[in-house]
This record gives C-alpha cells, structure tokens and sequence, in this order.
C-alpha cells in the first residue's frame, strides 16, 4: 500500500504524538509585561537625570578645586592706620591747588541760582535779554526776502 499523504510511519506516531498536546496557560501576563516596559523606559529617563547631575557635582567640585586663592590687597587698612604721614595734608593740598578765579566762582554761582529759579518757577523764570520774548520780530515774508536780495 502506498501512502497518499507521503508520510513514513514514524512520521506519522510523531504528527500523532504533537497533535496530542495541548497549549500550556502563560506565565507572564499582558499587564506584566507592559508594567515592565514603562519601569525599563523610566529608570533610562533617571539614569540621563542621575548621569547629568553627576556631570554637574563633578564640574562644580573641579571649579572649587581649581579656584585661585583669594589675594591680600596692596594696603591693608590696619596697614594705611600704622603709616606715619611726614607731609602735612594741608601744606600738601596748598601746593598743589590752582589760583582762585573769582569770576569763574561769580559765574557758577549764577548759574546755580538760576538753576534753582528754573526748577522751581519753570522756564519764565530764564530772564529775557532786550525784549526778545516780549517783542518778537514779524515772520518774513516773500516781498521782504526779496528786498533783502535786492539790497545786496
């Protein structure tokens, strides 16, 4: 007799033997695994948080290693109060002071004066010089610059 299916006989006790299993229930659950995934994503998320602190405590360590000592300054003040003067400050400040401009003292304080005028009354307080202000000259006109360049 010949085979219809082309299948020897120790073919077919193992074709009967697998047809004869069943499917065993999982061990692993869907919610399991997804609980698994988001731990693995979060703990790489930490590990970029962790790493970057890291990084930082690690360069402010090198800053504060590497920080130049902090100087003494030139004159100390205990210093400056323990010198002995030989010069007297007002011999000094007399030699080397300019002569006294009593016009240019005149003048500035004039200027403070009307300074004050200003701020306190506004600008009429500036004083007018011949009249000015209080007379001001007609706007030319085309005849009168046309008389000025005929005169001329």
């Amino acid at each position: 007799m010949q085979n219809t299916d082309g299948l020897t006989p120790m073919d077919r006790e193992l074709e009967a033997a697998l047809g004869g299993l069943r499917i065993a229930p999982g061990a692993i659950s869907r919610d399991r695994v997804l609980f698994d995934a988001g731990r693995a994503s979060a703990r790489r998320r930490s590990r970029l948080w962790q790493g970057s602190a890291a990084v930082l405590a690690i360069a402010l360590l090198v800053s504060i290693a590497l920080r130049p000592a902090p100087t003494e300054p030139e004159h100390s003040t205990e210093a400056v109060a323990r010198q002995h003067i030989s010069i007297d400050p007002v011999a000094q400040s007399a030699a080397h002071m300019e002569p006294f401009d009593l016009e240019q003292a005149q003048a500035f304080r004039q200027y403070i004066r009307m300074r004050r005028a200003v701020v306190d009354r506004g600008v009429e307080a500036i004083p007018t010089s011949d009249g000015i202000r209080d007379n001001p000259a007609p706007p030319l006109t085309r005849e009168n610059i046309d008389e000025l360049l005929s005169s001329t």
